[in-house]
C-alpha cells in the first residue's frame, strides 16, 4: 500500500469511527427501566411516570389532530410507556423536563416534516444521488434481525476505491436521509437496536469490488453532482426536503457529525443496545485506542470490536442484547453463513424494505399525511 492510500484509508476508518460514536449517542443502550433494587425506587419511577403521562397528554393538545398521524410521538397504547420512559432516561427521571423535551421534538418534528419520512418511495428517494445527490448513505435496516426480532443496522465503508465528484457527502441531504434509518428504526423498536459496522479493508473483501472500481448503488437513478452546493450555501437541485437552513452551510466531517449528534441526542434518546465494529484493521484499532480514552467507561462498554473469529462471543452469543442473531441469517462477509451483502447491495435491499413497509401501512391507513 502506497502513503497515499494508507493515508486515505486512515481518514475512511477515522470517519467511519466518528460516525459510529455519533450512532452510538443518537440511540445509546435501551435498559429496563421498570426493575429497581428497592421498592421505593420503583415507586419513585412510577410516580415520574404517572406525571409525564399527564403532562404529554397536556402538551399534545398544541399539536392537534397532526400529531395523532405520527407514529413517532403517536404509538399503539402498549408501547407509548415505552416512548415516555425513554425520554425519562435521558432526564434522570425528571418529567416535568422530560415533557419539555417531548414538546421540543414535537415542534421539531413538525417543522422538519418527520411523518413525510414514512410515505412510500420516500427511502429510494433520500438514498438515491439522481433524486437526493451527496445523500452518500452507508448504513440502513435491509431486514436482519437478532433472535428477539429486534432490528440490526448494518453499515460498510463506501468512502473507498474509486470515487467521482457525485460520491461526496452534501451534509444537508446526508442528515434527512440517516433521519430516515434513524426514524423508521425508532417506530420498529420494541426494546432496541444494534448496529454492526463493518470496518474491515475493503481490499480484502471480495464482494467489494464493485465498489472499488468505483460502482454505487445510490447511482441506479443517476449521478448528480451537487457539491458545489455546499461552498454556495444553498440546497442542492434536486434534493428532497425539508432542510434546516443552517445544514446548507454545514461542511461535511465534523461539522456534520456535531449537528447530527445535536439533533438525534436530542429527538431519539436510548435506542440502541450495542454498537459492533466488525473485522477493525490495524489503522482502526490504533484510532480507536485513542478515541476510547477520551470516552467514559459506560459508553466504552457499549463499543466492542469484534475481530473475525470472535463472532460467537459478541453478536452470534445468546448472551448478546436482543439474544444475539442467528449464524443462518447472519452475511457470510459478517462471520455467518447467510446471503451475501453483496457489496453495498444490502443498501439497495433496505431501501426495497423502507418502501415496501412504508406502502404496506398506508395501505393499512395506519398513518396519514
Amino acid at each position: 500500500m502506497t502513503e497515499q492510500r494508507a493515508f486515505i484509508w486512515l481518514l475512511a476508518t477515522f470517519n467511519l469511527l466518528l460516525c459510529a460514536l455519533v450512532v452510538l449517542r443518537i440511540l445509546r443502550v435501551h435498559r429496563k427501566l421498570t426493575t429497581a433494587p428497592a421498592s421505593h425506587a420503583v415507586s419513585k419511577d412510577e410516580r415520574a411516570l404517572e406525571r409525564l403521562r399527564q403532562l404529554w397528554a397536556e402538551a399534545r393538545l398544541a399539536f392537534a389532530p397532526d400529531i395523532e398521524a405520527d407514529p413517532y410521538l403517536s404509538p399503539p397504547p402498549e408501547k407509548l410507556d415505552a416512548l415516555l420512559r425513554r425520554y425519562l432516561k435521558a432526564e434522570a427521571g425528571d418529567a416535568d423536563a422530560a415533557a419539555r423535551r417531548l414538546r421540543a421534538t414535537a415542534e421539531w418534528r413538525r417543522v422538519y416534516k418527520c411523518v413525510d419520512l414514512h410515505q412510500p418511495n420516500m427511502a429510494r428517494r433520500l438514498f438515491m444521488h439522481g433524486t437526493n445527490p451527496g445523500a452518500a448513505m452507508y448504513f440502513g435496516d435491509y431486514g436482519l434481525r437478532d433472535r428477539t426480532g429486534e432490528p440490526v443496522l448494518v453499515g460498510r465503508n463506501l468512502h473507498c476505491g474509486r470515487r467521482k465528484p457525485s460520491d461526496l457527502m452534501v451534509p444537508c441531504t446526508h442528515l434527512r436521509a440517516a433521519l430516515l434509518v434513524v426514524e423508521r428504526v425508532a417506530c420498529e423498536c420494541e426494546r432496541g437496536a444494534s448496529y454492526i459496522l463493518d470496518v474491515s479493508d475493503p481490499t480484502t473483501c471480495a464482494d467489494m469490488a464493485g465498489v472499488l472500481a468505483g460502482t454505487r448503488y445510490w447511482d441506479a437513478d443517476g449521478a448528480v453532482d451537487e457539491h458545489a452546493s455546499i461552498a454556495e450555501g444553498r440546497a442542492p437541485s434536486p434534493s428532497v426536503g425539508p432542510h434546516a437552513a443552517h445544514h446548507y452551510e454545514l461542511k461535511p466531517g465534523m461539522p456534520t457529525l456535531k449537528e447530527a449528534l445535536g439533533l438525534m441526542t436530542a429527538h431519539y434518546p436510548e435506542l440502541l443496545f450495542r454498537v459492533y465494529f466488525y473485522r477493525p484493521a490495524p489503522i482502526f484499532q490504533f484510532t480507536f485506542a485513542i478515541f476510547s480514552r477520551w470516552l467514559p467507561a459506560s459508553t466504552r462498554a457499549k463499543l466492542v470490536l469484534v475481530r473475525q473469529g470472535d463472532e460467537h462471543r459478541h453478536f452470534l452469543s445468546a448472551a448478546a442484547p436482543g439474544g444475539g442473531l442467528d449464524a443462518a441469517a447472519l452475511p457470510i462477509e459478517l462471520g455467518g453463513r447467510g446471503p451475501s451483502l453483496g457489496g453495498d447491495d444490502f443498501l439497495a435491499r433496505a431501501v426495497a424494505r423502507y418502501d415496501a413497509v412504508a406502502a404496506a401501512q398506508r395501505g393499512r391507513k395506519r398513518y396519514r399525511r
